[in-house]
């Protein structure tokens, strides 16, 4: 194995393992920004795990410094090009000490740190999260005099407008990240960047961090090897993959999607639907609407291999690449992308009612019909029964609130579909109609702005009756592990309610205002920028909704035709005492 001695490059330069002059020092020319410095290092062919622990140490006072340090966090550095210039001599430290004081050496080339009057004073909220920051008082791996440093540094922490950090409503905002957009796979010091800003972001601006591995500082020597090899741009994109599923957040993935990889799980698509029920992909639903060649695909088929690969390969080949708060959400993203092959045909094995089958299988080209078939005009409500109605809540909107409550207003109940992403928000509408009094529904934590890393409770939030006589009637709302995020946050308004069952599976887990995240070769992202709680403080990120009433599809409802939850849900409404 052949590994590059840096040391020897540098002395050949005539340089030192020594700290090298930040921008805002003395200096014969402009400092050069981030990309030039990239381009002008030679790659590692491999890292050692003593340079790996040097780049994470590296990696780690980085991120604090450009969040806590008064010259950094006020945007006085170009700290993507400081991170890439402090690589060549840290990747060339050979002991701890020595590391310790070229990182010492460089803090002390930003300035001083003044004292701050106010960092001591208690917040005005309780204090749900304080990141933790015991990596920077381990003695294996910093010396007493830098330990001091970030110490010192910590207690009087910047209080102004941050730079590279702020908020648009309740949400975080990184207004400031550099896309290096020309490149599709970034020159290796870059993506090595790409690593350490996505850990710091997580690191101190992710409200569940309590909730990312054990050691979230593992992430780094367990990937900085990866992302240094990854040369090619889809090799970097399978390590970002990589990355964001160690979050287990079903917001941490592509948004929007990357489309070369999107090139590369195929250029045709199935026209089918798949559900994972006990770990089998099962074929929920087949598109037969003239818009597509028919299948000999149906309804309750077990999928058991797909291309010439056993589906159960393929699951384990992707789990370590696909993000999801539980198990349940990562198989559903992986039944999203299943179908997917590189030709007009392809050959599919499944199970029909207890018989293996080998079946060729059209496939359509992707984008050359629309993605759903077209839905009915009453799609949004409808009358299930005389007794039940029923809402599709992908295709609600606001407007038509009032008009659907005024035509179920002699109904028994209202079973409610939320196994999609709500149309528009009506978290506070439609359950305004369900209530005689105010109650709280969720409780956030949002981002405290004048300490990194911690976050505060904020007060209930409160669904308001919309007038003095509430839908008097039951209301069932349907869950699945398709119901991300607002779709979580609106079941957990209707729960709020007094006469609501929650019926279904483990929701997605994923509560929460989403964040834009942009790493170097412009590649786009989303992490969780609020947590999300019951107003009892109960969580709900990675264990999702829990049902009251359990119900899974089954094969043969499946291949019945059957969807048994709303079944189910009109059972519970018309057996319920009558009004």
């Amino acid at each position: 194995m052949y590994t590059f001695r840096f040391a020897s490059y540098l002395l050949a330069l005539g340089l030192s393992c020594a700290v090298l002059p930040a921008r805002g020092q003395a200096s014969g020319a402009a400092p050069a920004g981030a990309a030039a410095l990239a381009r002008a290092q030679p790659d590692i062919p491999t890292l050692t795990p003593r340079q790996a622990d040097n780049l994470a140490a590296l990696v780690q006072v980085w991120g604090m410094l450009k969040y806590f340090h008064p010259a950094v966090a006020a945007g006085q550095r170009d700290w993507d090009a400081e991170l890439v210039r402090q690589l060549p001599p840290l990747l060339a430290c050979r002991s701890v000490a020595e590391r310790s004081r070229l990182l010492s050496a460089w803090i002390t080339s930003l300035g001083p740190v003044p004292a701050c009057l106010t960092c001591a004073a208690p917040p005005d909220k309780p204090v749900r999260l304080s990141t933790d920051l015991g990596w920077a008082r381990n003695k294996k791996r910093f010396s007493a005099p830098l330990r001091q440093q970030l110490a010192f540094i910590e207690a009087n922490r910047y209080q102004g407008p941050a730079y590279y950090v702020t908020a648009r409503g309740s949400t975080t905002v990184f207004p400031h990240e550099e896309a290096y957009a020309d490149q599709a796979c970034p020159a290796q010091a870059l993506r090595l960047l790409a690593l350490g800003r996505y850990w710091n972001m997580l690191q101190y601006y992710y409200p569940y961090s309590y909730l990312l591995e054990a050691d979230w500082a593992t992430v780094l020597p367990d990937l900085l090897p990866r992302f240094a090899a990854a040369s090619t741009p889809l090799a970097y994109r399978h390590a970002a993959l990589a990355l964001f599923a160690r979050v287990h957040d079903g917001h941490a993935r592509f948004y929007p999607p990357d489309p070369l990889l999107e090139a590369e799980r195929g250029t045709y698509q199935v026209a089918a639907d798949l559900q994972f029920l006990d770990n089998e992909a099962v074929v929920v639903r087949v598109r037969q609407d003239g818009l597509v060649p028919a299948s000999p695909l149906a309804p309750g088929d077990i999928l058991t291999s797909f291309d010439g690969r056993p589906v159960a390969d393929i699951v384990q080949q992707r789990l370590p690449e696909t993000g999801g708060s539980n198990r349940a959400a990562q198989l559903h993203t992986i039944a999203q992308n299943l179908l997917y092959c590189a030709t007009p045909q392809v050959e599919a094995q499944v199970v029909r009612a207890g018989q293996p089958l080998r079946l060729a299988v059209p496939a359509v080209k992707v984008g050359s019909v629309p993605a759903a078939q077209p839905a009915p005009a009453d799609s949004m409500y409808r009358f299930l029964t005389p007794e039940v109605g029923y809402i599709d809540m992908a295709r609600i909107t606001r407007a038509k609130v009032p008009a659907i409550m005024r035509a179920f207003a002699r109904t028994k109940g209202i079973v409610v579909d939320q196994r999609n992403y709500p149309g528009e928000f009506v978290a506070t509408l439609l359950p305004a109609y369900l209530l005689a009094r105010p109650a709280a529904y969720a409780r956030a934590v949002e981002r405290d702005p004048t300490y990194p890393g911690r976050f505060l409770w904020q007060a209930p939030d409160t669904v308001r009756p919309a007038g003095p006589a509430p839908y008097p009637g039951r209301v069932v709302v349907l869950v699945n592990e398709v119901s991300r995020s607002q779709a979580e946050f609106t079941a957990m308004a209707l729960q709020a309610t007094p006469h609501c069952t929650l019926l279904g599976s483990q929701t997605a887990g994923a509560d929460g205002n989403a964040t834009f995240i942009t790493l170097p070769g412009d590649l786009k992202t989303l992490m969780t920028g609020i947590g999300i709680y019951y107003p009892d403080n109960r969580e709900t990120q990675r264990v999702g909704l829990v049902p009251d009433v359990p119900v899974r599809p089954t094969v043969t409802g499946l291949r019945q035709g059957r969807d048994e939850l709303r079944e189910r849900a009109v059972e519970l409404i018309t057996q319920a005492p009558g009004r």
